[in-house]
């Protein structure tokens, strides 16, 4: 199963706060010289630049509030700043070039990487031509290959925190023992399913499954082959269920399976193929491992305690029902 779509949460959270810092640094060192230059008379290089302060302003103040709308930086700011860049370059020259540094460093900071690539190609096709051609040529030749450079090594630097924060958010979310996802999402993932219902009718179904006498298992065998048993019903659940679906390790030796849109019937289906694979799957020599299942698809009106309830209720029903069977 793939990381879960959590991920994304916390990357908007990442250019959140980067992009809060990028504004608020913008703000500090980019307004003295939007006003300077008025004062110096050049007043469409002190307009562009003020476009950039009021972009910057609105986006900080808006992170402030708990308000992130990265069109905003998408959309307006990344083609404010480019035009900007060129109309600096054309009228400063190497001054207006040195203003490309750190504009680098924000589109890596402000956006996804795809994005922030695309706009660096940009900025370095719309940027460097100019220079070109306001700047005696060993020069140009320099801001080209530094500029370059600094591109290069910002996307390196990102793409390791990139690579670091997805670790860290999979360790933070995943059972290390079965691959399967912990209770740390579970209740967010349920109240997303119930309101995804809400709005399109999509039917929702929770297979809750429980392994038959678990604990006789680790007391006869030992915990190591507790621990087999654990992994096996992890290889079962990933080859068994839909990449859409959700898979979790409620602790223990009870799983949870969201199904997304499942109906009872299907649910049913499901539980059964699974109650069956477990069954003739291959745990440990000469000791059979069953699961109680209890399935329940979401009702009208239904919070997602009272379904998670009933799915437990179900479960119960299932072990005490003889075990080895499924209860929906």
């Amino acid at each position: 199963m793939d990381p879960p779509a959590q991920k994304f949460g916390h990357e908007v959270d990442f250019r959140r706060k980067t992009t809060l810092g990028v504004a608020l640094v913008g703000l500090l060192f980019l307004t003295p010289f939007a006003i300077n230059n008025f004062f110096q008379g050049r007043h469409f290089l002190g307009a562009g630049s003020l476009a950039i302060v009021a972009i910057l302003a609105v986006n900080a103040w808006g992170i402030s509030r708990g308000r992130y709308y990265p069109s905003l930086t998408s959309l307006v700011l990344v083609p404010a700043i480019l035009f900007f860049l060129v109309l600096s370059v054309r009228t400063q020259g190497i001054v207006g070039a040195l203003w490309c540094y750190p504009a680098v460093l924000a589109f890596y900071f402000m956006l996804p990487e795809r994005k922030a690539w695309i706009a660096n190609v940009f900025l370095l096709g719309l940027a460097l031509p100019q220079v070109w051609g306001v700047v005696e040529l060993s020069l140009a030749a320099r801001v080209a290959v530094t500029l370059l450079a600094v591109s290069v090594f910002s996307a390196i630097f990102i793409r390791v925190i990139t690579d670091q924060q997805e670790k860290l958010q999979a360790q933070a979310v995943m059972d290390p023992l079965t691959g399967l996802l912990n209770r740390t999402l579970l209740r967010e993932s349920l109240e997303q399913a119930v309101m995804q219902s809400i709005r399109s009718g999509v039917p929702m179904t929770l297979v809750n499954l429980d392994i038959d006498h678990f604990k006789a298992i680790n007391d006869s065998l030992g915990h190591d082959a507790g621990d087999t048993v654990l992994q096996g019903m992890g290889e079962v659940f990933l080859k068994r269920v839909r990449r859409v679906d959700k898979l979790f390790r409620q602790g223990g030796e009870e799983f949870l399976a969201l199904l997304y849109g499942t109906d009872w019937e299907n649910g049913q289906r499901v539980a059964e193929d699974l109650r069956y694979a477990i069954a003739s799957y291959a745990f440990l020599p000469d000791c059979p491992v069953t699961v109680s299942v209890g399935v329940a698809t979401l009702l009208p009106g239904e919070d997602w305690r009272k379904w998670m309830k009933r799915s437990d209720d179900n479960l119960y029903r299932a072990k005490s029902g003889g075990r080895n069977q499924v209860v929906a």
